[in-house]
């Protein structure tokens, strides 16, 4: 074999390595953990699934069930495979979104548990599909940036600022703060000790609205278009009494005098009841004088004589012929 033939030879050895070597993907090597060998099949359809990689975990209630198999897109969603641990049951309401544990952390998807008082759904068979209505997509980078700027180049952040700013200016020195917590506690702990007054003040306000339900038609008729007639009539009957008060003695220039009047009124009304009890004190008097003297005496107008003594000392009333002959009514 010649030289050329022997670096012929090599070159095409040389090629048909790198061509088996292009064959080899990286997904196809084995990776550590668990890799789900014996498990069955899930579809999961998403909007979009932005860089989800391969193999990339599931989970359900926060431990690994499963793993990302292929991702493939189709008219209006991607289909991402998943195998799922054979022990697992995945009831067919489950809900499924993509999340990151991390900022800057691999996306994985996460399988939700229906609500506790939703009814109890079958599980998922080997080879079926959880539709778009029960999976939630993770928000487009580009929308986030888009957010992200508007929330810098509107002035937000300037305005957080300036507001932080405007706290901190009429926010009060830290002895003014001292003080205003002191007198905080104060007013707390008098709050706590006088919590029974409170209680009355509850009370009495229940009772109040208690006696305004009770009294709940007699507001209605005051309210109503008949009783907004008697307020206007009132209204007007006040008015004009109001206006004839000041009148009477200039009560508005010259009412100093209202205090002495009323001082005066005030010793006659002491003196009235002075007199009034002196009055009572004598009115039993009165009474015996009246029942007892006048009123036998004008209504029975006679005079029984029970003794008559002469001058010598003599008892003149038994001879009665004598008596009446002295008093000339015999001759």
């Amino acid at each position: 074999m010649t030289r050329t033939a022997k670096l012929i030879a090599v070159m095409v050895a040389a090629m048909a390595a790198v061509s088996s070597c292009a064959s080899v993907d990286v997904n196809s090597l084995p990776a550590p953990g668990n890799s789900f060998q014996d498990g069955y099949t899930l579809v999961m359809e998403f909007d979009n699934v932005l860089n989800l990689p391969a193999r990339a975990k599931v989970t359900l209630d926060g431990i690994n069930v499963g793993i990302v198999t292929g991702v493939a897109a189709t008219g209006n969603h991607v289909n991402v495979t998943t195998r799922i641990d054979p022990a697992v049951s995945v009831p067919s309401n489950t809900h499924a979104s993509l999340q990151q544990a991390t900022v800057l952390g691999d996306i994985y998807v996460a399988l939700g548990r229906p609500a506790d008082d939703s009814p109890a759904s079958p599980r998922l068979a080997p080879g079926s599909r959880i539709p778009i209505t029960q999976t939630s997509s993770p928000p487009q980078l580009e929308d986030t940036i888009a957010h992200l700027a508007d929330l810098v180049g509107s002035g937000s952040l300037q305005r957080i600022q300036n507001t932080i700013i405007g706290i901190n200016r009429i926010t009060p020195p830290p002895n003014a703060i001292r003080e205003i917590s002191s007198r905080f506690a104060t007013d707390i702990s008098d709050l706590s000790n006088n919590i029974d007054n409170v209680d009355l003040l509850l009370n009495g306000t229940a009772q109040t609205a208690q006696v305004l339900n009770n009294r709940a038609p007699i507001l209605d008729t005051w309210f109503s278009t008949q009783g907004m007639h008697g307020w206007t009539h009132a209204y007007d009957l006040y008015q004009y009494t109001g206006t004839a008060y000041p009148s009477v003695g200039s009560i508005y220039s010259g009412g100093y005098w209202i205090v002495p009047l009323l001082k005066s009124l005030a010793d006659a009304a002491g003196a009235i009841q002075q007199s009034k009890w002196a009055f009572e004190s004598e009115v039993p008097q009165w009474r015996k004088l009246f029942t007892d003297y006048f009123l036998p005496q004008d209504k029975y107008p006679a005079i029984n004589i029970t003794s008559i003594v002469g001058p010598d000392g003599r008892e003149l009333s038994g001879n009665v012929q004598d008596v009446l002959r002295i008093l000339g009514a015999v001759p």
